[in-house]
């Protein structure tokens, strides 16, 4: 008789076990847990913050130009794709809370090193890159961590709680950097105002500096929170700790089938070792197995569908239908409550409507918001910018501006509702046990990487024809139509160990 029992049998055991509700004490600490691990995209929010008011003051002190300084802000996405490559498979070998405590102290460490870096963009790069690495280490773990250490039942829904948080920290450490700028005196000469001097906690230090001592404290919360949470009991077991391994799932799960829980995790594992990107091979050692095709190509889809340029594009957008430069709360406002919209809306509905399906209707609404403005940007009258590039002009024509505000509204909503958070769920948990901490890196890389592509090209694409670049995004939509009906599974109520399924 063979080791393992089939995987008819394995299913059946494991739907059953599914339907085994958790007591509600299990489930707090499964949420408890998840907000943990959530903190990175907290974290996320935290540093786009500081970022954002280092750059005039980083030209300031460097004397660098706005191509080097672009580059340097830019330069953490870069890393966080070295970060993310390494999270998963370091996960397999230290923990998944393991890594979260390493980039939290990478946090801590690397902005508070930026915070006093004087003159030097040299140093600067240095600690963007550690910076970055934490960020995509955090980001990619921290999907797999929960989906590890939730109930199947409100497995999507904690995943999701990871970009909620993304978005809230987005809007409040935004606001945040506001109000010290608002409260910094008026700097002397022409220096940034970020280089006033705002005396806090005994200290006169400038208003940059404050925002990357902010984020380390940020840090600290994730290191503390971080610390409190168990590891995942996958990872225990794979690594014979049994018992631990069972703790943990007796305070997520209840004491109800836990000894089964424990078995089948065993026997998901069936005597392999987890990780190593060979583990990602098919059984012919010459090709990646479909499911690392599948995530690789989720992740890419993400980011390809261009969601990063249509938010650089909003003020344009919004400054046409009478919003001025001034406006920009009132911009950032409106943003923020349709992607908390979605986003409330997709955790309410990924555990019951399923993965799949949410996908999809993402993928259509995105395809008609992405043909719908670039329509109008097509067919809108085009002028002259200072540097002769032509671009369309909407401000005299309040129908195509209003219909491409509904548009981004509706492209906002599709994304953060559907994509945004489903794309990790999935990466976190369609991946079999053996196999998930290796194929996390590589699709999270793969995540990263696709970022920092969309981020590199739009302003070339933009230059050419900003109506053709939409419906270059609009193919991309297309595609993920066909892609996510052809090959993604649905994994809404499924047992992690139910993904064997899905591997060849």
């Amino acid at each position: 008789m063979s080791t393992s029992r089939s995987r008819e049998t394995r299913s059946r055991e494991s739907t059953v076990l599914a339907a085994t509700r958790p007591p509600r004490a299990a489930r707090r600490r499964a949420v408890q847990a998840a907000l943990a691990a959530s903190i990175s995209g907290l974290m996320f929010g935290w540093d786009a913050m500081a970022l954002n008011v280092v750059k005039n003051a980083l030209q300031f002190h460097t004397g660098s130009g706005s191509g080097l300084i672009g580059f340097a802000v830019a330069f953490g996405v870069l890393s966080a794709v070295l970060g993310a490559f390494l999270a998963g498979r370091l996960s397999d070998r230290i923990g998944r809370r393991a890594i979260m405590v390493v980039s939290a102290v990478l946090f801590i460490v690397a902005s508070t090193g930026t915070a006093f870096i004087g003159d030097s963009m040299a140093l600067f790069l240095v600690w963007r890159l550690f910076s970055g690495m934490a960020m995509g280490a955090a980001m990619t773990i921290a999907p797999a961590y929960v989906s590890e250490t939730a109930p199947a039942d409100m497995r999507g829904m904690l995943v999701s709680l990871r970009q909620f948080m993304l978005i809230i920290g987005l809007f409040v450490c935004g606001l945040l950097g506001d109000a010290m700028l608002a409260a910094a005196p008026s700097p002397a000469g022409d220096a940034p105002l970020s280089t006033a001097r705002l005396g806090l906690l005994g200290l006169h230090l400038e208003v940059w500096q404050w925002a990357f001592l902010s984020v380390a404290a940020g840090g600290l919360i994730y290191l503390i929170a971080s610390l409190l949470v168990p590891e995942s009991p996958r990872f225990l077991i794979a690594r014979g700790r049994v018992k631990e391994a069972r703790g943990v799932l007796v305070r997520t799960l209840g004491e109800t089938s836990v000894d089964a829980r424990v078995q089948e995790i065993s026997e998901s594992l069936g005597g392999h070792s987890i990780g190593g990107f060979r583990s990602l091979l098919n059984r012919s050692g010459t090709n990646l197995q479909r499911i690392v095709w599948v995530g690789i190509g989720l992740a890419a889809l993400q980011q390809l569908v261009g969601i990063n340029a249509i938010f650089y594009y909003a003020t344009t957008i919004f400054s046409t239908i009478g919003f001025g430069e001034q406006a920009a709360l009132q911009q950032t406002l409106i943003l923020t409550a349709v992607k908390i919209a979605a986003i409330v809306t997709g955790m309410l509905l990924v555990d019951r409507v399923g993965r799949r399906p949410l996908l999809l209707v993402g993928s259509i609404s995105m395809f008609a918001a992405l043909v719908m403005t670039a329509v109008v940007m097509l067919t809108a009258p085009q002028v002259a910018g200072p540097d002769g590039a032509l671009s369309p002009d909407l401000a005299g024509s309040p129908g195509r501006a209003a219909l491409a505000l509904v548009a981004l509204c509706l492209y906002v909503f599709a994304y953060a509702g559907t994509w945004g958070p489903i794309m990790w769920g999935l990466i976190g948990e369609m991946f079999p046990n053996r196999l998930r901490g290796a194929a996390t890196s590589v699709a999270g890389g793969v995540e990263w990487a696709s970022n920092f592509a969309v981020t590199l090209t739009f302003p070339v694409l933009a230059a050419w024809s900003i109506g053709s670049t939409y419906v270059l995004y609009a193919a991309v939509a297309l595609l993920s139509i066909g892609f996510v009906v052809k090959f993604v599974p649905e994994t809404k109520n499924l047992e992690l160990e139910q993904m064997d399924d899905f591997s060849n």
